[in-house]
Parts: structure tokens; C-alpha cells; sequence
């Protein structure tokens, strides 16, 4: 099982020009169950945040905002293991000392106390830290 990174989901929704649809496959391999996945509840949180900035940056252009719910929605659908934010993945991430932002701690330490060493993404921040392997999502496959 592979860990997916936020920045898949929202590269599909926003159809990002290099990773939109490669991530777009990565999501629909996953709706068919030819790729298996977890992502912690944060990747939800992570996710209502950055369509909440860009419907701002949608609003103040006119143009027509993203249904938030319904790309939830969308993502809650998928057959995602979802690994629940617990104490015990707070403490782990807080005794970490990498060089990346303190999210991505929180994200590591799901992977580890879910025995998940490898995470699909683009953020190649990830690759500071060792014991994980980061997949590219325009070399997953």
C-alpha cells in the first residue's frame, strides 16, 4: 500500500498543467482498484484549504468557484484507507527533525505507524527523509 499525498488530489482538481492528468489516472486507478492507497484525514483538511484559496483567487478573477463539497465528496468516494489523526501520530511527528514543513511530520508519521514507506507525489521535499520512498506522479506506473 502507498501513501497519497495531497498535492495528487489537487493537482487533478485544478487540472494542473504538468501533473493534472497523470494525477487525474493516479485517482482513476484508484476508483477501480488498481492501486492501493491510504492518506491520513489531514490530506481532507489539506484539501478543503487550498480550494478555499483558490475560490478566493476565482472569485476576485469572476470566474466560476469550485464546489467544494462536492470534490470532497468525490475524494470520500474513492476507496482510500484513511488513517485517523490520533495522539499517537501527533507524538511521533513532534520528535521528528527533518528539514520539511511541519505538515508533511504529521504525514510521515501516519506512513510509519502505518507501516507505509512509500508515498505518491510531487513534493519533492519528501525526499529529505530516508526511510521513505517518494513516487513521482509522473513516473508512477
Amino acid at each position: 500500500m502507498k501513501y497519497l499525498d495531497t498535492n495528487v488530489i489537487i493537482y487533478a482538481i485544478e487540472n494542473h498543467p504538468k501533473y493534472g492528468e497523470k494525477c487525474k489516472d493516479l485517482l482513476k486507478d484508484i476508483e477501480n482498484a488498481e492501486l492501493e492507497v491510504c492518506a491520513s484525514t489531514l490530506v481532507l483538511v489539506e484539501v478543503i484549504n487550498v480550494l478555499c484559496k483558490l475560490n478566493r483567487i476565482l472569485e476576485k478573477a469572476q470566474k466560476k468557484k469550485l464546489n467544494i463539497r462536492k470534490n470532497i465528496d468525490a475524494i470520500l468516494s474513492l476507496p482510500i484507507k484513511w488513517v485517523e489523526l490520533d495522539f499517537a501520530i501527533i507524538r511521533r511527528a513532534s520528535e521528528y527533525q527533518f528539514k520539511v514543513s511541519g505538515i508533511d511530520y504529521v504525514h510521515v508519521a501516519s506512513m510509519e505507524l502505518n507501516l507505509t514507506n512509500e508515498v505518491i507525489s510531487a513534493d519533492e521535499e519528501l525526499d529529505k527523509i530516508d526511510f521513505i520512498k517518494r513516487i513521482d506522479p509522473l513516473k508512477f506506473g
